[in-house]
């Protein structure tokens, strides 16, 4: 029997893609593996890369949320430095040096 951390590194070097995967592999509570994740992230085993930040480089034109004639649909000139809505992230296990 292995702890929590274990079994979430385990979890994504057997190809886990996602909290839910990790979730639903090892059995673990979806707050546990939230948690986990985040204490692997800050001591480096795993490594979050945001997959996507502010508005698109195309402009308003290539956003999702812009409108079919291409004005902005967010209602704002540009992404908010305070943005604190949902970001994709990219999960790496990050392996020890041997």
């Amino acid at each position: 029997m292995s702890g929590p951390l274990t079994q979430i590194l385990e979890a994504f070097g057997a190809g886990a893609t996602s909290l839910a995967e990790v979730a639903r592999r090892t059995g673990l509570t979806d707050d546990v593996v939230r948690a986990g994740v985040d204490h692997l992230v800050r001591i480096g085993r795993l490594q979050a890369s945001e997959l996507a930040q502010g508005c698109p480089g195309g402009g308003c034109g290539s956003c999702a949320s812009a409108t079919a004639a291409g004005e902005p649909g967010c209602g704002a000139a540009g992404p908010s430095p305070s943005r604190g809505g949902p970001v994709l992230v990219a999960l790496t296990l990050r392996r020890p040096a041997s």
